[in-house]
């Protein structure tokens, strides 16, 4: 084992501590066992993602963060893949005027609003495809192909409350996407 190139690299993991990243790119082909987790929080919300994968596998990660987090991740495996993967966002409540004629204006409060996003599953091979953009809204999208259990939803609370929940089992294709306030 040569100390010089653990030495570097215990320098480089402490100077990473002090300077934040705004994009971060992974990229992992093996055929072995894989394990990568990622997180963010800021103002507008938070998301995180932890993903395995055991034999012959292929990831590719991407986040970029500022005002809004974008995160993207891609699993491609021939033997199990295990993935879950969570983001919420936050928007404050706002006062909106409306005007009602020429010398009235009506005043009312938008509610805060609560917007949630869930994935988690194992898949004996197949892929797993998520992609997430937490700012003044939250969009999703997850496409998963292969087969296994998945199970996946989403919720928004605030002036409105919406709930969605799936599970799906066996040889699977499934494609979900979420918009709430944000973009797709």
């Amino acid at each position: 084992m040569n100390w010089k190139f653990i030495l570097s690299g215990g320098i480089f993991l402490v100077l990473a501590a002090f300077v934040g990243a705004d994009y971060v790119s992974t990229s992992i082909s093996t055929d072995g066992t894989m394990m990568i987790a990622s997180s963010g929080n800021n103002d507008n919300g938070s998301f995180s993602s932890r993903v395995m994968a055991v034999d012959q596998s292929q990831l590719s990660r991407s986040i970029t963060g500022d005002e809004e987090f974008q995160t993207d991740l891609i699993v491609r495996g021939n033997g199990p893949i295990i993935a879950s993967d969570y983001a919420n966002s936050r928007t404050r409540p706002t006062v909106l005027d409306e005007v009602a004629c020429t010398f009235l204006t009506e005043s009312r409060v938008q509610a805060a609003q609560v917007s949630d996003l869930y994935t988690t599953g194992m898949l004996q091979n197949g892929s797993y495809e998520i992609s997430r953009v937490v700012g003044s809204g939250l969009t999703g999208g997850t496409v998963v192909n292969g087969s296994g259990m998945l199970g996946f939803g989403s919720q928004s609370e605030g002036n409105d409350t919406l709930r969605t929940r799936g599970f799906v089992s066996g040889n699977m294709s499934v494609r979900d996407f979420v918009r709430y306030g944000g973009r797709l």
